[in-house]
């Protein structure tokens, strides 16, 4: 049985969510010791030419912005019996996956899978590097 989960979500696609949860609870049998971490990662900001420019002011709120989005879609879908909580990183997505964690010593990591394409055919997926590099287990989950 698993007591730290790490879910990364994809604001952009937030019918995923109740199936990453769903997961999540299953895998730590509903305990009231288990606790949920829900990360969004910003990739936007990564290889824009003029990121470097913009203050820290607008990343601020950026963050928030994205935090409370982040809250606002959990809060719809887990029970409030159960402990989690949310966090917004800015970098490169499988990195921050792993980063976090490390930082928040996950026992595993439920997360979606990306539609197989030409793109992640030659590049390789998120999900893909954050099974090959991640110190806990991931369950990697298709879409219906």
């Amino acid at each position: 049985m698993f007591y730290h989960v790490l879910i990364p979500v994809d604001l952009s696609h937030p019918e995923q969510l109740p199936k990453l949860i769903e997961t999540a609870r299953q895998l730590t049998n509903d305990s009231p010791h288990a606790d949920f971490d829900f990360l969004y990662v910003d990739d936007s900001l990564i290889h824009k030419a003029g990121s470097p420019l913009l203050d820290e002011d607008f990343k601020n709120k950026r963050r928030r912005d994205e935090k409370d989005k982040l809250l606002a879609l959990v809060r719809n879908y887990m029970p409030e019996t159960l402990h989690y909580r949310h966090h917004v990183r800015f970098g490169t997505v499988h990195e921050k996956i792993l980063e976090e964690s490390k930082r928040g010593d996950s026992d595993v990591i439920v997360m979606m899978a990306s539609k197989p394409g030409l793109g992640s055919y030659f590049v390789g997926s998120n999900a893909e590097r954050v099974v090959r590099h991640a110190q806990c287990s991931v369950m990697v989950m298709r879409e219906a």
